[in-house]
């Protein structure tokens, strides 16, 4: 699972340079997939943002160490979506730090690799990680793609079934995972049809051939590759390519009718203008 916790636009970039170097000619080139991280990433947190999540509390008046339970009993008692999305990607930085010794998705972010005492205090953070705290992330992170949350549709369909993605192959049948495969691309399409990017670009590449959870549909993916195009146009500087222009997808566009073709035009319209609706954007030119 790609392990990078952005949001937007960002991560609509990220899987623009996965899906480049699965179907570009030309992957060398390079400049669609810098162009596009410098043109749409979001500011980098900080780390000190990112390990104090009560930022309304002085510094000098805040706890010498806050416990990973404290932190997400605050959380929890919030009751927003946006927090148990929180406290998803709390429970889940603790796992991938206990495996690697880093945290890439906040590395990405910070632009730099964690120093030493950086380190330190993700693993002081994470030392009381408890089974019943790594079942409970996948609990946080249906309330947050349930609700919506950016980004939490698409970690949704990455998880897998209940956290458990070899049940896709081992268990297609069961009715258990058919519901769950119905519950993640409605909530992907949803957010996609509100223009949340990230669901945009994880249906694109969806559709783009058969796979565990969904079977090919080149209509649907053109329609999601038009709108990423769109909006693309909208925000990219001057003389920075587009990677979602026919020049690399016009063999997706060759199996599509000239009716297909249309349908796919008004649907990514409409999540275009949804977007600009949401961002306050104007059309490009």
């Amino acid at each position: 699972m790609m392990n990078i916790k952005l949001t937007g636009i960002a991560i609509a970039a990220a899987i623009a340079a996965v899906l480049a170097l699965a179907y570009w000619p030309a992957p060398e080139g390079g400049a669609p997939e810098a162009g596009v991280a410098a043109a749409s990433a979001p500011p980098g947190r900080s780390l000190e943002s990112y390990l104090h999540i009560d930022a309304s509390v002085p510094a000098a008046e805040a706890p010498l160490v806050v416990s990973l339970a404290q932190r997400l009993e605050r959380l929890a008692a919030s009751g927003r979506a946006e927090d148990a999305y929180a406290a998803y990607n709390l429970l889940d930085d603790c796992i991938v730090f206990q495996r690697e010794s880093r945290l890439p998705g906040l590395e990405f972010e910070l632009g730099r690799e964690m120093t030493a005492e950086e380190k330190a205090a993700q693993q002081q953070l994470c030392a009381g990680l408890t089974q019943r705290q790594r079942d409970d992330r996948l609990a946080y992170l249906a309330t947050a793609a349930k609700a919506g949350v950016p980004g939490a549709a698409t970690l949704f369909l990455s998880e897998g079934p209940f956290g458990d993605r070899s049940a896709l192959r081992n268990r297609p049948d069961d009715p258990l995972v058919q519901a769950w495969k119905r519950q993640a691309i409605a909530q992907l399409t949803a957010q996609a049809d509100e223009a949340e990017l990230s669901s945009v670009a994880t249906l694109m590449m969806a559709y783009l051939r058969d796979g565990e959870v969904v079977r090919k549909d080149a209509p649907q993916a053109y329609g999601y590759l038009l709108a990423l195009r769109l909006v693309y146009d909208d925000i990219l500087a001057p003389g920075v390519t587009n990677p979602y222009q026919d020049e690399y997808w016009h063999w997706l566009q060759a199996e599509l009718t000239p009716e297909q073709q249309a349908a796919a035009s008004a649907r990514a319209q409409a999540i275009a203008a949804k977007y600009r609706q949401h961002t306050g954007r104007p059309a490009h030119g």
